[in-house]
């Protein structure tokens, strides 16, 4: 820096403002200093400017996988809303495991970044005790430790019950939930919750042959409903999947019987994946507004790092949409 202030005949303090791309330096000066900085090949180094600033303009974007299109599709607008704000995004998969999730939270792994945007499956609410205190974390999705740490949520329960509405609204009967996971995550059981109000609303019956478990991705989809069909127990006249993996796989498996998406059977799925746009018949499903879960995590995420807190509650519901298509019109 010394070189550069003397090449281009400014002070050290003015090249450090150019650097630091202090806005009030004149044109024709801040150009001088860039010339300098080219021609003498001048880098400004970050690891030193991290360790004054006690910072590395990192974060982690901490989710289960990326085979559910949904956390894929959340990537994308964290990264953009970070970068606005100077921040690199680093990836961490924790495939759901407790021992990685608590990795996160305790500060085990925390060393390269400022804070975390978590998805998190394992976690108990009394986790909340041994999270590291000076180490900014979002909760996205699942509310796990409850009122402990700023969460954006999505309104799994009212969505759920939006999609029986939908489905009683166009007369269908006997409404299948296909991933049905009583002890399962925060997710499925407010999805659960939502599913069993709306029929309790709508008059009808959660018949128990019709809450069928299943992973949530394409495999496990499609056995599900072959397997339902094989043991020859009752058709429903609409399906809910808990995600839209789950759909495709269903109606992948319809197809190969011959059974008619939506004459016979109604198919809804929840995250609005691209593919669902794409089948045939396209897929109605939840829509999640995932440019909101991002924009809010985001500033939630800066106003800890930074310590300038906005006045914005630190529990957030996004907004959602039922996009109906033709799978269940």
């Amino acid at each position: 820096m010394h070189d550069v202030a003397r090449a281009a005949g400014v002070s050290q303090r003015t090249v450090s403002n150019v650097v630091n791309n202090y806005e009030y330096v004149r044109p024709e000066t801040r150009q001088r200093v860039l010339d300098a900085m080219a021609a003498l090949g001048y880098v400004p180094n970050a690891a030193a400017r991290s360790l004054r600033a006690a910072r590395t303009g990192l974060i982690a974007l901490v989710v289960p996988d990326f085979r559910a299109r949904h956390f894929a599709d959340l990537a994308g607008p964290v990264v953009r809303e970070a970068e606005a704000l100077g921040y690199t995004v680093l990836i961490e998969l924790t495939e759901g495991d407790r021992a990685r999730e608590l990795k996160v939270l305790t500060g085990d792994r925390n060393q390269l970044t400022d804070g975390a945007i978590m998805v998190a499956l394992s976690l108990r609410p009394d986790d909340g005790q041994r999270r590291r205190a000076d180490y900014p974390i979002v909760l996205v999705g699942d509310e796990v430790l409850e009122g402990q740490v700023p969460h954006v949520g999505i309104p799994n329960r009212e969505a759920s019950l939006a999609v029986v509405r939908h489905l009683a609204g166009t007369g269908r009967r006997r409404l299948m939930l296909l991933g049905y996971a009583p002890a399962g995550a925060q997710t499925a059981r407010a999805r659960l919750q939502g599913f069993l109000e709306g029929l309790e609303e709508a008059g009808l019956t959660a018949y128990e042959e019709l809450l069928v478990e299943a992973g949530w991705n394409r495999e496990d989809g499609r056995r599900a409903i072959e397997e339902h069909l094989d043991a020859g127990r009752p058709m429903p006249d609409a399906i809910f999947a808990m995600n839209d993996s789950l759909a495709l796989g269903a109606l992948r498996a319809l197809y190969d019987r011959g059974v008619q998406v939506p004459q016979e059977v109604a198919l809804v799925g929840y995250d609005d994946a691209e593919e669902a746009r794409y089948s045939t018949p396209s897929l109605t499903t939840v829509a999640q507004n995932v440019e909101a879960l991002a924009r809010n995590a985001v500033a939630m995420l800066h106003e800890q790092i930074t310590g300038k807190p906005s006045g914005r509650e630190p529990r957030i519901v996004v907004d959602f949409q039922l996009k109906v298509r033709e799978s269940s019109q």
